[in-house]
């Protein structure tokens, strides 16, 4: 049977799923125990997913790095981190929205979720920022873009994800996500001092802070740094695998709590049943994917198609363009975990054949992940701020994110015109 024809049934056969309802492991289990037995003949060919899954040492990193957002939500870090981001770049223009941007680039390199940043720098930020007069479209766009960071700056789940679909370096792929990270916060950053130095009317004059009263503020922040050097200083320098770094990570965030003396019993059990469920969702969405991936793999169709894309002599940067297209779409309707395992199994082998590095795509697809967020009908970062203002319309978020969700476009452009951003740093590691 045809590779197209194929590609068809089991795409047809998971939209259907999922259209009907069916929770997104389910359909993706489904259709692959469906595919092996109609196109096969055998399930045996997917009988080894689940374990193959649930046995690997590198998803272990998941459920660690869940866990140490969830109890960095619950510490008084999240509050110190926040001042102290606004005492450093309270002074730039556009005041206190610097430090929506900042805050969150710092917490998402701890924590790993793009949510769990939003919710947390929003619940602190808005309040605080609505009382000084600052404009409300741009505090909500800013935070539930900001909190996109979250997935793009190590420790990311989505690139722990992806990794383990393409057999990639998980450390590669965390050295990778900084220096874009940084790029598009700096991006963030720019477009609203210039737009509020265009419309003063946005933001309030910040009142400045003394030198040393901005230093003491700073170096609060101490704990969020240790937490960072493990995290990256460990997998960096060889000392730790990501797994393990994400263990001393979550001890030392969970003993920082107690310190801070936020963390009882209650609390600790709340931590445990939510890291419980992400990872649940998680790994039964790959245990899925890797269903359906083993079986089209088995069929040759991602070889066949493949081949069928270069044999067109179409420019890779077409191509590559018309997969981005792809993704904003499908951004629309999925969320990134779900959106990224439906299609690598496709798409991966198509850009290794076009030349493009795999470390590369990684980031440009976490990137588009990070739109997805922010993108209506159900961009979760969109629905998480509107969460933490009930009663005002989701439309306040929505406009406000839009000048954001344009800047991560051309951020995109940037990264694909000049890849050596994302590919410069893994390339130092032995």
């Amino acid at each position: 049977m045809p590779w197209q024809v194929i590609t068809a049934i089991v795409f047809g056969a998971i939209l259907l799923f999922l259209f009907s309802g069916v929770p997104v492991a389910a359909s993706l289990g489904a259709v692959g125990i469906l595919s092996a037995f109609f196109f096969l003949g055998r399930t045996g060919a997917v009988a080894y997913a689940p374990w193959k899954v649930c046995a690997s040492f590198i998803l272990l990193a998941i459920p660690l790095f869940v866990f140490m957002g969830e109890v960095l939500l619950y510490g008084e870090i999240s509050r110190v981190l926040y001042d102290g981001s606004a005492a450093l770049v309270g002074g730039f223009p556009g005041g206190l929205l610097h430090a929506n941007i900042v805050s969150c680039a710092i917490f998402a390199a701890v924590s790993g979720s793009s949510v769990a940043t939003a919710a947390t720098m929003g619940t602190i930020s808005i309040p605080e920022l609505e009382k000084l007069g600052y404009d409300t479209k741009l505090i909500l766009g800013s935070l539930a873009s900001g909190g996109t960071l979250g997935i793009l700056i190590p420790p990311s789940i989505p690139l722990i994800v992806y990794g383990v679909l393409v057999e990639q370096s998980i450390g590669k792929l965390f050295m990778a996500g900084i220096l874009p990270g940084i790029m598009l916060a700096s991006i963030f950053m720019m477009y609203i001092a210039i737009r509020t130095k265009i419309q003063p009317k946005l933001c309030p004059p910040f009142d400045k802070i003394p030198l040393k009263q901005k230093a003491l503020r700073a170096a609060r922040m101490w704990p969020i740094l240790v937490i960072m050097v493990i995290i990256l200083g460990g997998i960096y320098s060889g000392v730790m695998t990501p797994t393990e770094s994400a263990s001393c990570a979550s001890s030392a965030a969970l003993i920082f709590t107690l310190a801070y003396r936020k963390m009882t019993w209650s609390i600790l059990r709340q931590c445990l049943l939510s890291t419980v469920e992400t990872t649940s969702m998680v790994l039964f969405i790959i245990v899925g994917a890797n269903m359906v991936a083993g079986t089209l793999s088995l069929l040759r169709v991602a070889d066949d198609m493949a081949f069928w894309v270069t044999s067109l002599n179409i420019s890779p940067l077409a191509v590559m363009a018309s997969i981005f297209i792809m993704y904003i779409f499908l951004g629309c309707f999925f969320d990134g975990i779900s959106m990224m395992v439906l299609t690598i199994p496709i798409v991966y082998p198509v850009i290794v054949s076009l030349g493009f590095d795999p470390i590369w795509f990684g980031i440009a697809l976490v990137v588009l992940i990070e739109m997805a967020a922010i993108t209506p009908p159900v961009g979760l970062n969109l629905y998480t701020i509107h969460g933490l203002r009930p009663d005002h319309p989701i439309t306040e978020v929505i406009f406000g994110s839009m000048p954001f969700f344009l800047l991560m476009i051309a951020a995109l452009a940037i990264l694909t015109a000049f890849p050596q951003i994302a590919t410069w740093l893994p390339s130092t590691i032995g």
